[in-house]
């Protein structure tokens, strides 16, 4: 799990002539990996292979508007998708193991959950 805090702009309805406050949030995302079979010493895939993960969140999320960075509306569920593609891109590709599910919480009861369709 990886935690970081944001910022993001609410959607201003169209009633609304101001735009409305930036608001400060932290996140945690959670990358569930699955394998056929473990590689030595018994691992999915060693943590150390997911530093892109960490690395992308730091210079690209990491209290930063998310409304301005991404291609999506900052919405857990969104986000959650949007790891999940960054990370079959990016990340999969080295792994010996491959993404199963991306969860992200922006609080410790609540969360969004995208399962990667098997491939």
């Amino acid at each position: 799990m990886i935690t970081w805090t944001r910022a993001r702009t609410a959607s201003t309805p169209p009633y609304v002539r101001q735009r409305l406050p930036i608001a400060g949030r932290s996140y945690t995302v959670e990358f569930v990996l699955t394998a056929d079979q473990l590689v030595g010493p018994g691992f999915v895939t060693d943590f150390g292979d997911l530093a892109p993960v960490k690395a992308v969140i730091d210079s690209t999320l990491d209290h930063r508007v998310l409304n301005e960075v991404l291609p999506v509306v900052p919405t857990s569920e969104n986000l959650a998708v949007w790891f999940a593609g960054w990370f079959v891109e990016h990340v999969e590709p080295d792994l010996p193991g491959r993404l199963a599910a991306v969860r992200v919480s922006e609080t410790a009861s609540s969360w969004a959950e995208f399962q990667v369709a098997e491939r």
